[in-house]
């Protein structure tokens, strides 16, 4: 095969990979890759100097002895090659590669292997994407199925009053259609020895491929054993919790659509009602504007709260519970109005038990009524912008009991930096 040949397949290949987004969704990668074709086409092999200054916008004051990030790229990259041609590309004859040290690409001849010879890794990783897509899946689409399939509620006329109480009037007096965000966390493979998927990693900094970058130059020994997988799950105690919300969301003809967290745009805070559901450690791209005027704070962990104003502690100890014995979780419900005369509604937890109890606050007809009698002067405001706490008692992931630990008013200029927009 002829130089111009040679490149035209790389070309080619790079073209293809890019648009079946076997990159993931970080632009950085691409950049990368698209620079080395470019230097094959010229047939050069670029420096590691030349990479950081055309790829990554570092000065002529970067030290590769002492920043190994071009390494990590490079390093990661070839992992992301592979990993396309042991799955979505393995039926390609032709393959480009990065070989190891080095900084360019190649093409190859594929390797056909027979499938009981196909490499253990490779074999692993797709099983692994498969589970991780089967579980989003069972937890979000069989719910919303169910609801939709069964046209609404189980008992519509409970439901309707809940709807129609002041915690969720305001989704349901307009025309605004609904967004339910399910809180999904962003994990990572970690690599062996012999650069082989071992285990599956959630790291609290990293929810994205951006994320996943930044961390790897940050962390550079850390990230570079890391393989962006591209894979999310959910906290099984998420799909209890959304099929009780969905009980009185689908008691309206209203547009309901479910997406999650790590998929969320950003426009979308604008332009639907907000119904997030799930652990306060997945709220990421809200937790900012759900924490702006709150009398909490998220502490040292994510398994902790600190009230601002009293400095109580409210500490979850649903991470480690003791076989057979009760724990401590804690629930969240907030809810304020949004930045075009939507509604946020915010129903979490620290882990299972809490967040269950939280949807089952908000959602189960007696406690609604409870809520109501409760805080009446914060739940009757136009539109309502407060939050409660629930201390729940736990067992075996399960919410057996709550008390009402604190509630707030929320002043929702805070929350949008008095720029909230009134509804047309």
């Amino acid at each position: 095969m002829s130089d111009s040949s040679d490149h035209s397949a790389i070309r080619e290949q790079a073209d293809r990979i890019v648009a079946r987004g076997a990159l993931g969704r970080s632009a950085t990668y691409v950049r990368l890759l698209e620079f080395l074709v470019d230097c094959a086409g010229e047939g050069r092999t670029p420096k590691e100097l030349e990479i950081a200054a055309q790829v990554f916008g570092k000065g002529p004051d970067f030290d590769p002895s002492q920043d190994s990030m071009v390494r990590v790229y490079a390093h990661n990259l070839r992992q992301k090659l592979g990993q396309y041609y042991s799955a979505d590309g393995r039926d390609e004859p032709l393959q480009i590669a990065i070989p190891k040290g080095e900084y360019r690409v190649t093409v190859v001849a594929s390797e056909t292997q027979p499938a009981e010879k196909a490499p253990v890794a490779r074999a692993g990783l797709t099983r692994l994407r498969l589970a991780a897509a089967a579980l989003v899946l069972v937890a979000v689409g069989a719910v919303v199925g169910f609801f939709i399939g069964a046209g609404g509620s189980a008992d519509g006329s409970a439901y309707d009053a809940v709807a129609a109480s002041p915690l969720w009037s305001e989704v349901f007096d307009d025309d605004l259609p609904v967004l339910v965000v399910v809180g999904d966390y962003y994990i990572v493979g970690e690599l062996d020895e012999f650069g082989n998927v071992a285990r599956l990693v959630r790291e609290f900094d990293v929810n994205s491929s951006e994320d996943l970058d930044l961390f790897a130059m940050l962390e550079p020994e850390l990230g570079s054993r890391y393989m962006d997988l591209d894979l999310t799950y959910l906290a099984r105690s998420t799909a209890f919790a959304l099929r009780d919300l969905l009980r009185v969301i689908y008691t309206s003809d209203k547009p309901v659509t479910v997406a999650a967290m790590s998929d969320l745009d950003i426009e979308d805070l604008r332009t639907s009602h907000i119904v997030y559901v799930g652990y306060i450690s997945a709220l990421d791209k809200i937790i900012e504007f759900v924490f702006a005027s709150s009398s909490l704070e998220v502490g040292d962990t994510f398994d902790e709260l600190r009230n601002l104003e009293t400095g109580d502690l409210y500490t979850s100890e649903a991470g480690l519970p003791a076989d057979y014995r009760n724990y401590r979780d804690y629930a969240l419900f907030s809810t304020f109005p949004g930045p075009n005369g939507n509604q946020f509604v915010v129903v979490a937890g620290t882990r299972d038990a809490g967040l269950m109890h939280s949807a089952e606050a908000v959602s189960d007809p007696p406690y609604v009524r409870s809520i109501e009698q409760t805080v009446p002067e914060a739940i009757a405001a136009t539109p309502p912008a407060f939050e409660l706490l629930y201390e729940v008692t736990g067992f075996d992931r399960t919410n057996l009991d709550a008390m009402l630990v604190h509630s707030a008013r929320l002043d929702f200029s805070e929350i949008w930096r008095g720029e909230l927009l009134e509804a047309d």
